[in-house]
């Protein structure tokens, strides 16, 4: 009798012992799960290794990793397994969402049972559910002078140089705040201040990347990448508010540290009294040779469709700037285009499907109702202002250029290899279904606009009966920070406090930088 209790006293402890290790083993601990784990097998450690208990499976089998059905000795075929793909950059092996999982969800048997029904009927859902729950990553934020939050779902959180931004999330600008973002074609975007702007899609196919952007109020300007040679120019830079940038090489006081630590004194001298431009000089020359290099690289065509509700800007490889105020009148100017670029506006109504193709560089206006558009013949001070401040912008620019071939080129380097650009990049490949997505996107959102300027429009209406007026405007709020910024530029521009900066070593250059560049 005793001989039993002790019997059964040890193996209550091996089975607690066992359990409890299994407790103990970290969720990401089962990416790295052997075979024998999977199914629940165990394996004597005493025993030789050709002792080991081998499984013998037959008949229909649901494993994920495809290796787990091409062993010949477990009589699995590949027709009977629920096919799955090796999981996406940013990805996990696991396709449960454990962070948002509900456990009364998780051990309902009425909506389990409703789960595995859809399941039985769709072969291919895990690849399905994987595709459908990648957010691809859409860019980086170069720079946020001020205060900047991202809205993904419905956490909120605030932003800084190199913080990326992925499908979905929602960028959001305050008061005196300026946002410049790179997209991962290389394309840039300066969000002005109490601005939103909603990434809703990329898309790579291998020779076209699509972006799908809403302006949901406030400022943007839409830079594309230009091939062209930049001109020397050796004006101020007019955006001196979102200067000096976190990407210390691109930075006029880079080059400056470099030509004053390697002139003597005479030069140096020669240099102040002539004022002469030697690091605009060096800066310039290294954005072309930049340039030229990222120029010889094969690249996608870039497509955009941005949105707001009272009009879709529609194009390719051009510049311009889009004002939206939720109650007022949108602006728009198309800035410059690159060869063969072009920009379009559709405007809004259910069988309205007409595009517009802007051909003049000149303000637009469009009319509350979004229903037409027209030439602003005399142009406000609040849109003269708002073209001086991306005038002259030659080291984001260079920045530009360095995280297109940073960030960029790897992308385009594996766009012939679905599988690559999945698992390096996070990214799906189309096929020819992208122009059909594209033209998908085009007749949807004029549609869904249409609907959401009238409730919007409705919603006014039924706030000004009630004594209210939530309509806004074009103001100079957007512009009234880095106007001021840019004049006491013109005005320090030789001052001793400025020109103390390039007789820095590197760890006072990197803390200057750090104080000055972020907010």
């Amino acid at each position: 009798m005793k001989k039993l209790i002790l019997s059964a006293f040890a193996m209550s402890l091996i089975l607690l012992t066992r359990e409890g290790v299994a407790q103990s083993r970290p969720i990401e601990d089962f990416r790295e799960l052997h075979v024998e784990d999977v199914l629940g097998l165990e394996t004597d450690e005493f025993l030789d290794a050709d002792k080991e208990i081998l499984p013998a499976l037959s008949g229909h089998q649901n494993f994920t990793p495809r290796d787990l059905h091409q062993k010949k000795d477990w009589n699995v075929e590949e027709k009977e397994a629920v096919i799955d793909s090796r999981p996406a950059k940013g990805q996990t092996f696991s396709i449960i969402p454990w962070d948002t999982q509900d456990p009364e969800d998780w051990l309902n048997i009425d909506k389990w049972l409703t789960e595995r029904a859809f399941k039985d009927k769709t072969p291919l859902w895990k690849l399905r559910l994987r595709e459908f729950s990648q957010n691809e990553h859409v860019g980086k934020i170069l720079q946020c002078r001020g205060r900047c939050h991202i809205y993904r779902g419905e956490n909120k959180t605030g932003v800084q140089h190199l913080s990326g931004i992925h499908e979905g999330d929602e960028l959001k600008t305050e008061k005196d705040t300026v946002a410049w973002v790179f997209l991962m074609d290389g394309t840039l975007l300066r969000i002005g201040p109490q601005s939103s702007v909603g990434f809703l899609e990329i898309n790579w196919s291998k020779n076209q990347v699509l972006h799908l952007v809403r302006l949901n109020q406030g400022h943007l300007f839409w830079h594309a990448r230009d091939s062209k040679e930049y001109p020397m120019d050796f004006g101020p830079e007019t955006d001196q508010f979102s200067l000096p940038l976190l990407v210390r090489e691109a930075n006029q006081s880079h080059f400056e540290r470099k030509i004053f630590q390697s002139q003597s004194d005479q030069e140096r001298s020669a240099e102040i009294i002539k004022l002469e431009e030697t690091a605009a000089t060096a800066q310039i020359q290294l954005l072309n040779e930049f340039k030229k290099k990222n120029n010889a690289v094969s690249f996608p065509e870039s497509k955009f469709l941005v949105v707001s509700p009272s009009g879709s800007l529609i194009g390719k490889s051009v510049s311009f700037d889009y004002f939206y105020y939720p109650g007022g009148k949108s602006y728009f100017k198309k800035r410059y285009a690159s060869e063969g670029g072009e920009l379009s506006l559709q405007l809004r109504g259910y069988t309205n499907s007409d595009l517009n193709l802007i051909n003049d560089e000149s303000w637009f206006e469009i009319a509350n109702n979004g229903k037409s558009y027209s030439k602003v013949e005399k142009v406000t001070g609040e849109l003269e202002i708002t073209e001086l401040l991306t005038r002259r912008i030659k080291t984001i620019e260079l920045s530009q250029e360095m995280w297109f071939e940073k960030y960029s080129q790897p992308v385009f380097k594996n766009l012939d290899s679905a599988q690559s650009l999945a698992t390096i990049h996070g990214y799906k490949l189309w096929s020819e279904e992208l122009e059909k997505r594209f033209q998908f996107l085009v007749e949807y959102t004029r549609r869904m606009e249409t609907t959401n300027l009238r409730s919007i429009e409705n919603l006014f209406l039924k706030t000004e009966d009630l004594g209210g007026n939530g309509r806004r405007e074009i103001s100079d709020s957007h512009y009234q920070a880095s106007l001021k910024a840019y004049l006491f530029n013109l005005k320090a521009r030789y001052t001793s406090k400025w020109v103390q900066v390039r007789e820095m070593n590197d760890l006072q250059y990197y803390v200057w930088i750090l104080r000055h560049g972020k907010n």
